[in-house]
């Protein structure tokens, strides 16, 4: 189903459906930064009831993360799974809530000669931009593993298909790759030298609205977080969700889903399973965004040092999962339900 949504003239429109009830349903509004894998603690939480005993029928639009932002900001949506803090930064009022991951995507991958980093001195690498944040992450990846990068030739070569191509052409030695383009790397002889989140974190942000919301709706923000967040703990502790994922990325081979189920719940360690970070990594995080905003030319227009408070609120996620553990409620009990 396709709807117009005024802040923008074309937005793909992800009807996640509404549950029956005696009681009408408040319809509630997530803008997406992208389809498929990235809405379906959602689609989950939606299909498996989670919203609707909540008292809600969620719809996503699902569009580019910075106009995502921006419905958030205009107040079109009333949450986000987009990458807000850049705004946060600029002085948006906005907060993140709910956290769905505390380790990056990101491979370091080489050529088959290479077999250590410390090999990569002398070598070239290929990264996207030098504001990217896979460099970043590359930069601390090497920090990590005493490799200095003022030592390894760095070139710029644009987005991942670009790199891959680079690297499998022998144009470069090494590059930083997301998952699904390391499968065919590896399929060639090429190697992976190390996950990234073995050594580093990045956040990544399931739900974030406005400090209004917080003031003005805290109890239906509670309830948005509590469902969102059972949608997410069956999508990390139950392997049901691999016909879900099947069924989002129009998958046939169960296979295959299943290892990109797998490699997708390495990337949340227990606390963010539960919605929530370390305050090692909200302070890592929003320094890395910070520097990712500077290379870039951004001017930020909040100044001096910020806090975590001034960008994260765990109150409510933390509230909902005490309240779960305590209610003794097991993601496990709950089985796929095909869309109608």
């Amino acid at each position: 189903m396709i709807k117009k949504i005024p802040f923008i003239t074309m937005l793909l429109l992800l009807v996640l459906g509404a549950s029956v009830g005696a009681d009408p349903l408040k319809k509630v509004w997530i803008s997406s930064k992208g389809a498929g894998e990235t809405t379906l603690p959602y689609v989950i939480a939606q299909r498996l009831g989670f919203y609707s005993e909540e008292g809600f029928q969620i719809e996503v639009v699902v569009t580019r993360g910075t106009i995502a932002t921006q419905a958030l900001i205009g107040g079109s949506v009333g949450y986000t799974n987009a990458a807000v803090l850049p705004a946060i930064l600029n002085g948006a009022g906005l907060k993140i809530v709910l956290v769905d991951a505390d380790k990056p995507a990101q491979y370091l991958v080489s050529a088959p000669k290479i077999v250590s980093l410390n090999q990569l001195v002398g070598k070239t690498v290929a990264i996207s931009d030098f504001s990217g944040n896979a460099f970043l992450l590359m930069k601390e990846l090497f920090a990590k593993n005493g490799v200095p990068i003022g030592e390894v030739k760095v070139r710029v070569f644009g987005e991942p298909n670009l790199r891959l191509n680079a690297l499998m052409n022998n144009l470069v030695d090494a590059t930083m790759l997301s998952y699904e383009l390391v499968k065919p790397a590896q399929a060639k002889g090429y190697r992976i030298l190390a996950y990234s989140g073995d050594y580093i974190s990045s956040l990544s942000s399931s739900l974030s609205t406005t400090d209004a919301k917080i003031k003005e709706s805290p109890e239906e923000l509670y309830r948005v977080v509590k469902a969102t967040l059972k949608g997410q703990l069956f999508w990390y502790r139950n392997p049901e969700t691999v016909k879900f994922l099947m069924e989002v990325q129009a998958l046939s081979d169960e296979g295959l889903a299943r290892e990109i189920w797998r490699e997708r719940t390495k990337r949340g360690s227990e606390i963010a399973q539960m919605g929530r970070a370390t305050e090692e990594d909200m302070v890592t995080n929003i320094e890395r965004v910070k520097e990712q905003m500077r290379l870039a030319g951004a001017v930020l227009k909040i100044k001096g040092d910020i806090t975590v408070s001034q960008v994260y609120d765990f109150s409510f996620v933390k509230r909902a999962y005490e309240e779960l553990a305590t209610q003794g409620w097991d993601p496990m009990k709950y089985r796929y339900i095909k869309k109608r």
